[in-house]
């Protein structure tokens, strides 16, 4: 039975972990106002690159905190010295990063990007490279506030830089219209006050400390991690860049990364679904020791499954009637046709996070790089096929089919540290039929009829969700009734 807290606890993390997108998406109508198209794209670009350096800032000790702390978690005294220690590394880190990238790494990866011609060092280069630094310290406060089950800090922290980089970004595109003070301005100024604001708390809390016995094993886990979290990014941003390769158009990119931003909503949910429901799983599996699946822990991941069946088509079919109250250059709306496909992978995203647990949980982060490698060989050339070939549809479709890839790739190390044992139909079939509909509908039918396609989409995504689930909803219909 989910408890209440839970149930806050998952609103508070899924809401306000969907606030950096929620952010982006509020300010899109004055992005595609202010901006011109092909600034629209070259603002994606630096927003790639500043998690690039993000990620090599935080050396993967965003996620390392939160799977070591749980060793020192009935000891105080360690606990604080491990913290403070982390955040030290970090500093020291992006100390580092900032130097290396200020000195001619950012010239070193425009020109393996071949975007020179519409990236610059300054002064948009340097306010990346900064927003990077900044933001590591800050989200990995607040990705370990989860794991430390402290949702009102989360929330607040959250919420403050929010509202910080709504009123930064419209009131610098107001003073610098035509111009990309507005977007990469407003990313700097709520970095640096949200980190601020973390090293006060954290210090307050656990003291900033420093033990050297805990940098080897920090980095043991942390380095895979980062060659994980650097894999991830290839697989997640590299896109823009084959793009930009391929079609010379900073505008192309503008139109896929707008329409990546509009599915970006259901991965957001889903992170923060699973950020509430990862620190149960791993309580019950530490609990009572267990390498093997539950029903308890089952339900969990086929609640989700049953969710998402719904979420992805009700998205696909509502998304194109709301944005353009919002949106008015007709260019953007090219995106729509491409949303059906880019949300679909999303029904596989569940079988990632299930077959990750495991892996995360029992430190085997080593064969992380490994899966992550392959799945960023097959992005990077299957991209530039796809998009040599079928131009903006190709990268389309590149989105789609690594993320069933990334998931298969995880199942064959997760086996190996963890028994698997669930109704394949609900998780695995129930995904794979709806998918296949949206493919098929997809492609034989005509743009023209897409508002009846994808009303068909949702009608087989609740008959589905209906005819495997009755035996869980009708129970919850009635105990509901009859309050």
């Amino acid at each position: 039975m989910i408890s209440k807290k839970f149930a806050k606890s998952s609103v508070i993390y899924t809401a306000v972990g969907a606030l950096p997108y929620a952010s982006g998406f509020l300010l899109l109508p004055w992005f595609t106002t202010f901006l011109t198209p092909a600034q629209f794209g070259i603002n994606a670009l630096y927003i790639s690159v500043m998690y690039l350096v993000q990620i090599i800032s935080s050396f993967g000790m965003d996620m390392s905190s939160v799977i070591m702390h749980y060793d020192f978690r009935n000891d105080r005294e360690k606990l604080r010295q491990f913290l403070g220690t982390i955040f030290i590394l970090l500093l020291i880190s992006g100390g580092f990063s900032l130097i290396f990238f200020s000195a001619g790494g950012f010239k070193l990866l425009t020109w393996v990007f071949d975007s020179s011609a519409f990236l610059d060092l300054l002064p948009f280069g340097m306010i990346t490279l900064l927003s990077a630094v900044f933001n590591s310290v800050f989200k990995t406060y607040s990705g370990l506030l989860i794991y430390l089950e402290k949702p009102e800090r989360f929330f607040w922290l959250n919420i403050s830089n929010f509202i910080i980089t709504i009123a930064a970004s419209l009131l610098l595109l107001y003073l610098f219209p035509r111009t990309l003070y507005g977007p990469i301005l407003g990313r700097l100024i709520p970095a640096i006050v949200s980190a601020s604001v973390s090293l006060v708390l954290l210090s307050k809390e656990f003291g900033i400390l420093w033990n050297s016995s805990f940098v080897r094993d920090i980095i043991r886990v942390s380095y895979p991690l980062f060659m994980y979290a650097l894999l991830v990014w290839v697989i997640s941003y590299i896109d823009r860049f084959i793009l930009l390769g391929f079609l010379k158009d900073p505008t192309l990119v503008g139109i896929f990364d707008f329409a990546v931003k509009l599915v970006l909503f259901l991965d957001l949910i889903m992170t923060g679904l699973v950020n509430t429901i990862n620190p149960k799983v791993y309580s019950i599996w530490q609990r009572d020791n267990l390498k093997r699946s539950t029903p308890e822990v089952n339900r969990y991941y086929s609640g989700l499954t049953a969710f998402f069946l719904v979420l992805v088509p009700l998205f696909v079919l509502v998304a194109p009637m709301l944005i353009p109250i919002v949106i008015h250059k007709a260019i953007y709306f090219q995106a729509f046709r491409y949303i059906a496909i880019l949300s679909a992978g999303y029904m596989t995203r569940v079988w990632f996070f299930m077959y990750l647990a495991p892996i995360m949980f029992f430190k085997k982060t080593k064969v992380l790089p490994r899966v992550f490698l392959f799945s960023a060989i097959f992005e990077v050339g299957t991209g530039m096929l796809m998009v040599n070939y079928f131009g903006l549809q190709g990268a389309v479709w590149t989105f789609f089919l690594v993320k069933p890839f990334q998931a298969f790739l995880l199942y064959l190390d997760s086996r190996k540290v963890f028994e698997f044992s669930f109704n394949r139909f609900k998780i695995i079939w129930l995904p794979v039929i709806f998918i296949a509909v949206v493919i098929t509908s997809e492609m034989l039918t005509p743009p023209s009829y897409r508002f009846i396609v994808e009303c068909g989409q949702l009608v087989v995504a609740l008959l589905l969700v209906w005819f495997t689930y009755r035996r869980e909803i009708i129970p919850l219909l009635k105990e509901r009734l009859a309050r």
